[in-house]
């Protein structure tokens, strides 16, 4: 690691742009004074997280508002007249913050746009065609009144569904089916929902449209993204069977009667039930891209169920999905205007030195501070991927301070935290008004499993995975 001094002379590593060699500028403060800077970028960093935290700024907003914010004050104490002739963009602050971050920014994770685009287009074919429906039907009808079996399956069924289907329009059309049947048989809804969640997250890590999120952030080659989802998404699963087996003990002797909501009838073919693994099992084991992977799920989904509308469900999910991925869509604009913000030479010099101090970088460090500080990803804090996280990766991969493929370990196993437990969630929310409990009961319930499950993830991704060489 370089120095205090070589990274205020602008002749550490962490003033150097990736594959570029050289020095790109230095802090205008003298060794003195360089605390300033890093200060006044913490101070950022709190105001925004306490802002989300709080609710009362959407990440949507705060995350382009805390980019410029965070690029105005490193750029400010940035000696711009040190970049050298024949150095790239930016060579001065309005440079850096009206077109590195707000031009260039909101198109950074445009990879990513695309994909969470197609995935949620293939979303709204499995729920229109009828397909979601069809599964927890024959789910339901296999298991009968066994309700440990039944919430097996049912588990299973939605894990399943949500390895294509997104969104909050998703999580109320499967839980509003699946729900009442487990409750019918006799299962808390506190524990049905504590059910649903880890289902929703272990679909969403085999999801294509997450899986090309993370590549196209961390610019990580596909093949050791895919290692990290199934190695992550087997130990979800381990640690969703524990809450099921632990939960379902412990409601052995509740009762209720068996009455189940009547589902929709449908004609759906079982071939057609293939749709929602489709995409993920093309992906995985012919390596087929996401996008035309999407597109295969599509129209096998129209085509096996009503090929003679075919047509007008792929024209109506096309509508439907682009209106319900919006605000994912905005919400990537933001992110990569924090990273660019993050990533760029000035803020490097300025929060390098800090991170340094608290980013370990050997195996044991490593787990025991992200184990620890998993907890963070909560409230759209410093671990959320999505939230405030985006920054702070932007800020450690920029910085140097650890291998792009660490941050992918670290970061998505504490987004596990943030998926299952986080009470601002809006399926949080929904789940647990249905259920009749509240989103801290959920929180209280599910976050001692999923803490143990980045304990195990990080041990793997470090130990066997080799995530810090």
């Amino acid at each position: 690691m370089a120095s205090q001094a070589q990274l205020i002379q602008g002749e550490g590593p962490a003033l150097l742009s990736p594959g570029d060699g050289r020095a790109r500028g230095a802090l205008l403060e003298p060794p003195s004074t360089v605390i300033l800077p890093g200060l006044l970028l913490l101070c950022v960093f709190l105001v925004f997280a306490a802002l989300m935290m709080t609710r009362r700024m959407p990440a949507l907003l705060a995350l382009p508002c805390m980019a410029v914010a965070i690029g105005a004050i490193a750029g400010l104490f940035f000696d711009w007249n040190a970049v050298p002739p024949e150095a790239g963009a930016p060579r001065s602050l309005a440079e850096f913050v009206f077109t590195t971050i707000l031009t260039d920014g909101p198109a950074r994770l445009a990879g990513a746009m695309m994909y969470a685009i197609f995935g949620s287009i293939l979303s709204q074919v499995v729920i229109r065609t009828g397909i979601a429906q069809r599964i927890i039907g024959v789910a339901a009808e296999y298991a009968g009144d066994r309700k440990i079996l039944l919430a097996f399956l049912m588990t299973a069924v939605v894990a399943g569904c949500f390895t294509s289907v997104t969104g909050l329009g998703a999580v109320i059309m499967l839980g509003s089916l699946a729900l009442p049947i487990l409750v019918g048989a006799g299962l808390s809804g506190t524990f049905a929902a504590g059910l649903m969640l880890f289902a929703i997250a272990l679909g969403g890590v085999f999801n294509p449209a997450i899986l090309g999120f993370y590549q196209d952030t961390l610019k990580l080659p596909l093949e050791i993204v895919k290692d990290y989802v199934v190695m992550y998404g087997g130990l979800l699963a381990l640690t969703t069977l524990a809450f099921l087996a632990v939960g379902g003990w412990r409601e052995r002797r509740t009762f209720a009667w068996a009455v189940a909501p009547e589902l929709p009838a449908s004609r759906v073919p079982l071939v057609a039930l293939l749709t929602p693994i489709l995409p993920i099992v093309l992906i995985m084991l012919v390596d087929l891209p996401i996008i035309p992977a999407f597109l295969v799920g599509m129209f096998w989904g129209v085509l096996s169920t009503q090929p003679r509308k075919a047509l007008d469900h792929l024209t109506a999910a096309t509508l439907e999905g682009l209106k319900d991925v919006s605000p994912v869509i905005g919400l990537f604009m933001g992110i990569g205007m924090a990273l660019n913000s993050m990533m760029a030479e000035p803020t490097k010099a300025v929060i390098a030195p800090f991170l340094q101090a608290v980013i370990p970088d050997s195996p044991l460090p490593f787990v025991v501070f992200f184990t620890i500080f998993a907890p963070l990803a909560l409230y759209r804090g410093p671990f959320n991927f999505y939230g405030l996280g985006a920054g702070v990766a932007g800020l450690i991969l920029g910085a140097g301070l650890l291998p792009p493929v660490a941050i992918l370990a670290a970061f998505f196993a504490v987004g596990q935290i943030q998926g299952v437990c986080d009470p601002t969630n809006t399926h949080n929310v929904w789940l647990a008004q249905f259920t009749r409990t509240s989103t801290e009961k959920l929180l209280k319930d599910t976050i001692p499993y999923v803490w143990a499950f980045v304990f195990l993830a990080l041990t793997w991704a470090v130990l066997f995975a080799g995530a810090l060489r």
